[in-house]
């Protein structure tokens, strides 16, 4: 089992779990990988106070090793993405925790055509971090530069830019969760026919996703019922998802997303194989809309780069998480949540539909998910008692009609527990069961 890097990088409690000591060796590795190549590398950053710390030592890390470090400055995960491959970089790297609060932060590697990085080579630099002797070269007249490189996103706002259309003057309400989407999508959406107004997008280092963004969607609601938007968009800390609200305060989460956009693709013939890509996590409402709309799906674990492998194995053009995390294969090698909101105002234009009515036929069941600390997540999954009590559950309770789901946290010592049923009463008493019955386990 690995220790650093999980289902998204590597992420932890910043300068306690995720040190300067470690971003050092991890930019020390990736600084002459393989083989003691000379390499360029992208690197930017969310708004979190971390952010910095880990920058500087990542950066002592790869120029030691005599690579260079190209510096975008704070943007946004899909920028990485996009930027390494279109300008030929070796690798980059987001110092990002997502959506977590700021006290915790991670470092997210991306290889050169703006993939994740493999689990092979995160082995690797797992390796060397736990080594206590530094066995890589170092010399004195092999050391490289720290260039700024801030036009960097001038080049990904362009690449946005040529996704967009005319939208007539689309009201939008938009939550920058204080994080990276603060200092990208105001300057993108000036250049739009949109009328725009903005939350939480004055980041101080210490509000990212607190009580804002694509997690905690009380205050984006509050506000879009409060006057007349046609929609509102939630991203999270570094903006590689989108969750939508309309504007009665309805959420349309990742599952509706990509029902609204596999239903486009496929009217306009582009969905390629008629196939889209979905997760375990992915709601029973979808997979049967799916099946109305004579959408065929391909389920895969949870993590946009299981998804994103997916897509590329299968040779499919759109898939995406529950969480908001939407891939369009032919656009970008990972998520973005701007180029989502795009993607959705696009499709409201061209249709000239609300955002309600493109979900219409889409019926979500009641979900609920609840987390539970565990010390040894593949004892508590692989218990016997536990088992058997699911299986009671759902030939007793559910009937077929609802699912059960649990999983190992990838980032955390947890168990999640998830339950669909046609009411929110049956998921709160399955849940509560199994829940219970793990934390006799525990004890």
């Amino acid at each position: 089992m690995r220790k650093y890097f999980g289902t998204d990088g590597a992420r932890g409690l910043a300068n306690v779990e995720l040190t300067s000591k470690i971003a050092y060796r991890i930019g020390r590795f990736i600084g002459q990988y393989p083989n003691g190549k000379k390499n360029r590398v992208l690197i930017s950053r969310d708004t979190r106070l971390s952010g910095d710390m880990l920058l500087a030592s990542l950066v002592a890390g790869i120029t030691s090793s005599g690579s260079d470090v190209y510096d975008e400055g704070i943007s946004t995960t899909p920028s990485i993405s996009y930027l390494v491959e279109s300008q030929n970089f070796d690798y980059g790297i987001m110092i990002s925790a997502s959506h977590n609060p700021y006290y915790d932060n991670g470092i997210k590697i991306f290889s050169k055509i703006g993939e994740k990085l493999s689990s092979d080579i995160e082995q690797l630099i797992e390796a060397y971090i736990e080594d206590p002797y530094d066995n890589l070269p170092t010399q004195s007249n092999h050391i490289g530069h720290w260039f700024h490189g801030k036009e960097l996103r001038s080049d990904y706002q362009r690449f946005l830019l040529s996704k967009t259309q005319d939208y007539n003057g689309l009201r939008i309400l938009i939550d920058g969760a204080n994080g990276s989407a603060s200092t990208i999508v105001p300057s993108l959406f000036e250049k739009l026919d949109v009328k725009a107004e903005y939350i939480h997008v004055i980041p101080n280092g210490v509000n990212i996703n607190d009580q804002c963004g694509s997690t905690h969607l009380k205050s984006l609601i509050k506000t879009i019922q409060q006057k007349e938007y046609d929609i509102g968009f939630a991203f999270d800390g570094d903006a590689d998802r989108l969750i939508v609200v309309a504007p009665d305060g309805t959420v349309i989460d990742g599952d509706s997303i990509l029902y609204i956009c596999a239903k486009y693709l496929k009217e306009k013939g582009l969905l390629k194989n008629n196939t889209i890509v979905i997760t375990v996590m992915s709601n029973l409402g979808l997979k049967k809309a799916l099946d109305e709309a004579g959408i065929r799906y391909e389920i895969t674990t949870v993590g946009d780069k299981y998804v994103q492998a997916k897509l590329k194995e299968k040779g499919l053009s759109l898939g995406g998480e529950q969480s908001g995390h939407i891939i369009f294969l032919d656009d970008l090698n990972t998520g973005d949540g701007i180029l989502t909101a795009i993607k959705i105002m696009n499709i409201m234009t061209e249709t000239g539909k609300s955002i309600k009515e493109l979900v219409e036929g889409l019926h979500i069941y009641p979900q609920k998910l609840r987390n539970v600390s565990v010390r040894n997540k593949e004892f508590i999954l692989s218990h016997q008692g536990l088992k058997q009590l699911i299986h009671d559950l759902e030939e007793n309770i559910l009937k077929g009609n609802g699912r059960i789901l649990l999983r190992a946290s990838g980032t955390e010592s947890l168990i999640r527990v998830m339950c669909e049923a046609e009411s929110i009463e049956i998921c709160n008493q399955i849940c509560d069961a199994i829940v219970d019955y793990i934390e006799d386990l525990i004890i």
